[in-house]
């Protein structure tokens, strides 16, 4: 299933800027970020929070500052997230020698989906924020009263949440289990500002010596 994002209306072909999901959840680091996202993260940790965070925020549409404040807020529990269990965390990363802190597995989390869009029938909903945990969208949105989109994405039977901008600090204890311990299931730090393979050109196959 492809999830379409960071759009307002559906273009003719929903798959213009979409992502594909499946079994397993879709994190930050499932993908490579955009290549022109790329240039911004030559530096250390907090240099490539920063470029994932302005990409995220890039999604959210104009005149969207809940949406923006939710990325940065949701990059805020990841990270205390790590912090908390920062022992545990170090004795799992032991036997790679140094090669991996326990920051590297912030890009295991949830990833957002900025005006994301969820096929219900032969219809579209969308929601602020929505998550794909591996089994089902997990749509988020965020007003401190419920909201029309709201009502037809619990009807649609969606998981949703609504969550109040003056709970953002509070989101360890309003997420579902699965955004917790999101570290959980991943074989080792995977960082999603990398370079994607190259596909070989078409008609020519990869010889066994490449």
């Amino acid at each position: 299933m492809r999830i379409p994002f960071g759009l307002d209306r559906l273009p003719r072909d929903p798959t213009l800027r979409s992502v594909e999901v499946g079994t397993s959840p879709l994190r930050l680091n499932t993908e490579p970020v955009p290549p022109d996202v790329m240039p911004l993260a030559t530096g250390n940790h907090a240099a490539r929070v920063t470029a994932a965070m302005a990409w995220l925020e890039s999604l959210c549409g104009d005149y969207a500052p809940l949406r923006r404040r939710f990325i940065a807020a949701y990059f805020r529990f990841a990270a205390n997230a790590i912090d908390a269990h920062r022992t545990e965390l170090l004795t799992r990363l032991q036997r790679y020698d140094g090669l991996y802190e326990p920051e590297d597995l912030l890009w295991s989390a949830l990833r957002p989906l900025p005006r994301g869009w969820v096929p219900v029938g032969e219809r579209w909903l969308t929601a602020d924020m929505l998550f794909w945990d591996g089994l089902k969208p997990i749509a988020i949105e965020l007003a401190a009263r419920d909201t029309d989109r709201q009502r037809a994405l619990l009807a649609a039977k969606v998981v949703t949440l609504r969550i109040e901008p003056a709970a953002f600090d509070r989101l360890d204890a309003l997420l579902p289990p699965g955004f917790q311990h999101f570290w959980d299931g991943e074989a080792l730090p995977l960082s999603p500002f990398r370079r994607p393979s190259p596909m070989p050109p078409v008609g020519r196959q990869p010889q066994a010596s490449e």
